[in-house]
């Protein structure tokens, strides 16, 4: 990371190489050298900052002062993900990158709590160690199956079918369990993994009669006058809906 910059003599009494400071929210870094930029003014105020972590950034002195620089290794994406060093940018002329939104959205499906509430189907799904890096996300999926359609149109990246080919109970995003599939048909799969979901549901309908069934769905389609997503009010609210009762089955 230093050699693109250029750095220049420091004889700063206060700033001097060497000298150690502290960030509100990364720890500790120590100046290693005066690079050759200047402000609007002509001072060269600029430093090569070092964190604890390795990570190197450019910072002016006011900044190191107020300790307000950030490390690109530090977890700041839902306390995990973090941004790293490389050439990959989260915004390209001020838009943010396709690769960031999807990076992003993956962790935080994972590791979001407010996410979680509204919706537990990514409840217990990880992201591996190497992809809460978003250089190393980045470097992997340009081999990834799909990706250049992906890149050009409506594919989207997918875990599942690799995660259930390899047969892993546990869903991983990973280098070796993600590909890029068209976007109908990760909706289409999506659905029928939710009214799949392995457990076995009971019916009672409004005249008392008991039903068993795993998809709720067809179910849906086939008994009732009324809708899947009703099935799982009835669930999650504990409560009848036109007279039916739904349970799962213990």
């Amino acid at each position: 990371m230093i050699s693109q910059y250029q750095l220049i003599e420091n004889t700063s009494k206060k700033y001097y190489n060497g000298s150690i400071w502290n960030s509100i929210s990364c720890g500790r870094f120590k100046i290693i050298g005066k690079t050759n930029r200047c402000n609007k003014k002509g001072s060269y105020i600029y430093c090569l900052c070092e964190f604890e972590d390795g990570a190197i950034v450019e910072s002016d002195f006011t900044n190191i002062s107020k300790g307000n620089l950030k490390s690109p290794n530090f977890p700041n994406v839902f306390n995990v993900g973090y941004l790293g060093q490389g050439k990959w940018k989260c915004k390209i002329n001020g838009s943010v990158t396709k690769e960031y939104t999807t990076w992003h959205h993956m962790i935080e499906r994972c590791y979001s709590e407010k996410a979680h509430l509204k919706s537990n189907a990514y409840v217990g799904v990880t992201v591996c160690d190497r992809w809460h890096n978003f250089q190393n996300f980045c470097d992997d999926i340009v081999y990834l199956d799909g990706y250049d359609l992906w890149k050009n149109g409506e594919y989207e990246l997918d875990k599942d079918f690799l995660c259930e080919k390899l047969g892993l109970k546990n869903k991983i995003y990973s280098p070796v369990t993600c590909k890029f599939i068209p976007r109908p048909m990760n909706i289409s799969e999506a659905t029928t993994r939710k009214n799949l979901t392995g457990n076995t549901y009971v019916g009672i309908s409004p005249n008392g009669t008991i039903y068993e069934f795993k998809n709720k769905k067809k179910f849906a389609s086939e008994h009732t006058d009324i809708s899947y997503s009703s099935i799982d009010r009835c669930l999650n609210e504990n409560r009848k809906i036109k007279g039916w009762i739904f349970k799962i089955k213990n």
